[in-house]
């Protein structure tokens, strides 16, 4: 599916637009240097390097506000330290298995808003084979690394969630925690506009978690969020020529190697989450230690 492109009619209409954009250019200049400035004078985020499109990321999503970007840096700085093990020893080896075992991925054409879609079967998923930690990773991979496209960063995710599942197999991870990491990290963490959810099928495992975490989901997702009682009613919301043909669609295969491949590459992920100078693991230990061995001389 190819999108259109604008096309000025006029020199009256092409001048307009250059103006709008010198002005937007201006507006982001001057965001990004308060949101330099600012992450310099916090405790948090002084000397943490961080890639300039990654800034971009939450300048957009909070619509250019530096005190609200800001504000949802210092979650994701924050979500980082509680939880080292989701962005450590990420590789394409383990996380190519989402695609194998067709539990998540994005599907290779946008909407025709330009919003990416990302489909995800829980009933597909085996935590014997692919445990919930390497799960957590996976989505870091997904989310951050497609982040890093400017297009769906203005545009957004839509979300399809097939629901359907084994609750013997999954009901035991709907534990707080992990469920507290999902809905946080999605909805106050990751700089993402989720523009639609879609939730198909039905499980005694969804009502578990739905129950746990819909308290906390704020009003505007809420209302962004359709339930499904199967996937026929999905075309009421994407293109059929989109949609992979067990969900009406057209698609046969629609698994995003190449996409993959391309974002897991070792200089990729080394910089996944986009702060170029986070400590690892051994300089903390070593920084930890040299810290209580000056406390107790």
């Amino acid at each position: 599916m190819m999108l259109g492109r604008q096309r000025h009619t006029s020199g009256t209409s092409a001048a307009q637009s250059h103006i709008q954009q010198c002005l937007l250019n201006c507006v982001f200049r001057n965001a990004c240097t308060w949101t330099f400035i600012v992450l310099g004078w916090d405790k948090h985020t002084t000397g943490l390097i961080f890639d300039d499109d990654v800034l971009i990321q939450f300048l957009r999503v909070k619509k250019y506000n530096v005190a609200k970007a800001f504000s949802q840096i210092k979650s994701y700085i924050s979500l980082r330290k509680k939880n080292p093990q989701i962005f450590l020893n990420l590789s394409y080896e383990w996380v190519v298995k989402t695609l194998y075992d067709r539990t998540i991925t994005f599907l290779p054409w946008r909407c025709q808003d330009g919003c990416t879609v990302i489909i995800v079967e829980l009933d597909n998923w085996d935590p014997e084979t692919f445990p919930v930690e390497q799960v957590k990773k996976a989505f870091v991979i997904y989310l951050l690394q497609s982040l890093r496209e400017p297009m769906s960063q203005v545009n957004g995710i839509k979300a399809i969630i097939d629901v359907k599942s084994n609750p013997i197999r999954h009901v035991r991870h709907c534990t707080p925690n992990n469920l507290r990491l999902i809905y946080h990290g999605i909805q106050e963490v990751c700089p993402s506009r989720y523009k639609e959810v879609h939730i198909i099928n039905d499980s005694l495992t969804f009502k578990a978690a739905w129950f746990i975490i819909k308290p906390f989901i704020s009003e505007k997702i809420k209302k962004r969020i359709n339930f499904h009682n199967g996937p026929e009613t999905l075309l009421n919301f994407f293109p059929k020529a989109i949609l992979p043909k067990h969900y009406g669609g057209d698609l046969e295969n629609f698994q995003m190697w190449d996409w993959l491949k391309r974002v897991t590459t070792p200089e990729r992920l080394a910089t996944v989450g986009g702060i170029q100078n986070w400590p690892s693991e051994n300089e903390k230990r070593r920084s930890s230690s040299a810290s209580t061995s000056r406390i107790t001389t």
